[in-house]
């Protein structure tokens, strides 16, 4: 890879936000009848999302760690992340009008904490007789 990123991270993000996209779509694609523009409504998203990025703990992607870049919502510079991650959408209340009328979504954010990999490894071996 050019620069300071790594193979493993680029596809994994790649996928990441494929999937992600993914399941938002079918979720509204595959809804019986829709998807209301209120708090329950936009739980079922954040709950689609918080579901890819179960996956991406199982694949080793994201992983529990200490959030270290500026906050959003309930998240903290300096905050553990039990799950590797944080979902947080705006509550419908604070949406502008505007945007209600087009039928948007509020912002949805995800704060995700990269597992990493192990590239080098000490080994210190003593020997006794």
């Amino acid at each position: 890879m050019a620069g300071a990123a790594y193979f493993d991270e680029i596809h994994g993000l790649d996928w990441l936000q494929n999937a992600i996209q993914t399941e938002c779509w079918n979720l509204l694609y595959q809804s019986k009848t829709k998807i209301p523009q209120t708090d329950s409504g936009v739980n079922q998203l954040v709950t689609a999302i918080e579901g890819v990025l179960g996956e991406a703990v199982n694949n080793g992607l994201v992983a529990p760690g200490t959030w270290n870049a500026d906050g959003f919502g309930q998240l903290e510079r300096g905050d553990y992340l039990p799950k590797g991650f944080y979902v947080y959408a705006q509550a419908i209340a604070a949406q502008p009008q505007s945007e209600r009328e087009q039928r948007k979504a509020p912002p949805i954010q995800v704060a995700v904490k990269l597992a990493g990999a192990v590239h080098s490894v000490d080994v210190a071996i003593d020997v006794n007789r």
